[in-house]
């Protein structure tokens, strides 16, 4: 009853039109200047989400009542996986979770600070949920964390907004996937030219 309508086309027309494809170029610019990347599948370990928070369980009871499925699936389940346009190659990792944000419920912080990473680029959706989970809590790990803006999607646009403008007073920076990008490659200029000097 409180789905406001048109919601659920605004989020999926963002996802497909926006996220997606830019979230493409990000992954290819990763692996083209050897930048880990890392997936994260939320879903539950146990067939009936008996794994889950509280919260996620409501929200499950309320997603197969009004839509006819689960919202966050078990493991095994199709949907749980990630989709054609962003599959993962063999050299990414691919994390795990049962929880909206990725560090309480794996063992995240450890294979990063094992690679010796400091930076933590965090873009998928939804913004206000895993996105700014997963971004907090690696900032309260102590790692330096950028939101790529434009490889995020919430069910609105003032969600979205809202959510990115509240972690960058404190948190972290939002940027753009081209920004990004940009200032990346100026940042791999100078270590060469240091590097040949």
């Amino acid at each position: 009853d409180n789905i406001v309508p048109g919601i659920l086309e605004y989020f999926a027309n963002e996802v497909e039109q926006k996220v997606t494809p830019n979230l493409r170029k990000l992954i290819d610019f990763c692996h083209e200047n050897e930048i880990t990347v890392i997936y994260t599948k939320y879903s539950s370990f146990m067939p009936d989400g008996s794994d889950f928070s509280k919260s996620i369980k409501f929200l499950n009871n309320i997603a197969k009542t009004r839509l006819g499925e689960v919202a966050i699936p078990y493991i095994n389940h199709p949907s749980s996986d990630i989709i054609d346009e962003l599959k993962p190659l063999e050299r990414d990792f691919v994390i795990q979770k049962n929880t909206s944000g990725t560090f309480i419920s794996t063992r995240l912080d450890s294979f990063l600070r094992n690679m010796e990473i400091e930076t933590v680029l965090v873009s998928g959706v939804v913004t206000n949920f895993c996105v700014h989970s997963t971004a907090r809590e690696a900032s309260d790990y102590g790692f330096q964390v950028v939101i790529v803006d434009d490889c995020c999607a919430a069910w609105s646009q003032e969600i979205h907004q809202t959510t990115l403008k509240s972690f960058g007073l404190m948190y972290g920076i939002i940027m753009t996937n081209e920004k990004l990008m940009k200032k990346i490659s100026r940042s791999m200029k100078k270590k060469k030219e240091v590097a040949l000097h």
